[in-house]
């Protein structure tokens, strides 16, 4: 199943990504669900289809892609997961 999520990349473009979630794998050591793989649909509310200029640049800012996935991984766990105190 897709999500979808609007956020900004490299300093401030809007964008709204969709993305894919993953269960967890006890058997292999992944104990929560995961972002396995997402994308750009949208630039400034507007739908592309082809945006691989995007992906470059977003490639080659250090962090970005990580930060992306991280943000995407909190939404994730947003729904009523809390750490044990």
């Amino acid at each position: 199943m897709a999500y979808e999520h609007e956020t900004t990349v490299l300093g401030g473009l809007p964008v709204t990504i969709e993305y894919d979630v993953q269960g967890a794998e006890p058997d292999v050591g992944i104990m929560s669900s995961y972002v396995d793989d997402w994308w750009i649909v949208a630039i400034n509310g507007r739908a592309v289809k082809k945006c691989d200029w995007l992906y470059r640049r977003i490639d080659a800012t250090k962090g970005e892609s990580d930060r992306i996935r991280d943000e995407l991984n909190e939404l994730e766990h947003d729904d009523g997961y809390y750490d044990d105190y």
